[in-house]
């Protein structure tokens, strides 16, 4: 939809102010006509403070419409013009026909009150009006998937047949940067991705030009963001949407990405940091990869020294098993002697497996003279 520039908004909003002071002033005089008329007194016999109060209040009349005319005119209109803009098609459809629903059985309800006496039975009804518009429009446009399965649009996946479909949640926007990156492929095959992906149609542009960049570095990682949506499309777990909704008066990606965000209620996931501050500062919520990298990554590497206490004899022999506070056992490779003792061990390697972890270390020499830094291993839990 066309932005408007601001000399025309500000040029509606002079023509409305206008208009609205020119019907405000007729409402104004004929409204202390109306008072004139029934109030005797000096007003009825001097020709000139009637004359002053019919100006006073046709002047306060226009002042009043001339402030509020903006606000009962073009500001909806923009409003409205907003919404459209931003909406999916879906969303308005789902509100169109959440408003239809209203507005029927509210009539059905409006000749059921209609005989009550003393006015009621229009006040119920508009009163009940307005309140089934609002709950059927928000319901409509909030709850369009639903209306979509009822009308035969698409169907609920059988878990019988192609196992555990993919979990309705809140939708998760995907920029470029994690598209190249890949790793969103293994993130959704995990099932750590509750809703829906949205890949937006101007990022497939923007992968599309660095694929055809000249750049040999820039090229493969364009190829490798059009392979990764590919995959996405192709996985059973998660549902993977692309959206033509665009926004032509903002050029930067980066606006656009946060715009489409909160039209369609969705969380943002990007590495970019300049994009994850723009998000939050919009109250957009943001999933960033690397911080999940950060928060599942092990606790201590090969090669760290740590101090551990033996408190088992391994199945192996000469092995010792200790603990750390999160429960990860350390088996110490020459600790079965030191049981119920805590000594200074070198860990040797890592194991992450879908059971757990597991570390392997050995005891520390002391006669190499080499300085050592000790790490208190603490639960990532009671760190935070």
């Amino acid at each position: 939809m066309h932005t408007h520039a601001a000399r025309t908004i500000q040029r509606a909003r002079n023509v409305s102010r206008i208009i609205g002071a020119s019907v405000g002033f007729v409402f104004g005089v004929l409204y202390g006509v109306f008072i004139l008329s029934g109030t005797p007194g000096v007003l009825n016999s001097s020709t000139t403070a009637a004359g002053a109060a019919l100006l006073a209040a046709g002047a306060a009349g226009a002042a009043s419409l001339a402030l509020a005319a903006p606000l009962l005119s073009v500001e909806p209109y923009l409003w409205l013009e907003r919404t459209l803009d931003e909406a999916p098609a879906g969303q308005i459809i789902g509100a169109l026909i959440g408003l239809i629903a209203a507005l029927l059985i509210s009539t059905m309800v409006a000749v059921l009150l209609n005989p009550l006496p003393f006015g009621l039975g229009v006040i119920l009804s508009l009163g009940l009006a307005t309140a089934l518009v609002y709950v059927g429009v928000r319901t409509g446009s909030h709850r369009r998937d639903a209306l979509g399965v009822v009308f035969g649009r698409s169907a609920p996946v059988d878990i019988d047949q192609g196992g555990p479909g993919p979990i309705d949640g809140q939708p998760v926007l995907v920029d470029t940067s994690v598209l190249i990156d890949g790793r969103i492929v293994d993130v959704v095959a995990a099932g750590f991705v509750p809703g829906r992906l949205l890949i937006p149609g101007f990022v497939l542009e923007e992968l599309q030009r660095v694929a055809d960049s000249a750049d040999p570095f820039r090229r493969q990682k364009g190829r490798r963001g059009l392979g990764v949506v590919d995959a996405l499309q192709k996985a059973d777990d998660v549902v993977c949407e692309l959206v033509d909704l665009d926004f032509p008066g903002t050029p930067d990606v980066d606006a656009r990405l946060v715009k489409l965000a909160r039209a369609r209620g969705a969380s943002l996931m990007t590495q970019d940091y300049n994009l994850n501050r723009l998000a939050q500062i919009e109250g957009v919520r943001v999933l960033n990869l690397n911080d999940l990298a950060n928060a599942v990554k092990p606790i201590v590497g090969a090669g760290e020294s740590i101090a551990i206490t033996i408190v088992k004899e391994g199945k192996e022999p000469h092995q010792g098993v200790g603990y750390f506070e999160d429960g990860t056992m350390v088996v110490v490779e020459n600790g079965r002697s030191h049981v119920d003792e805590t000594v200074t061990v070198t860990v040797t390697t890592v194991l992450q497996t879908t059971a757990g972890r597991m570390i392997f270390a050995t005891l520390a020499d002391d006669d190499s003279g080499k300085p050592r830094v000790l790490r208190p291993v603490r639960a990532k839990v009671a760190q935070r």
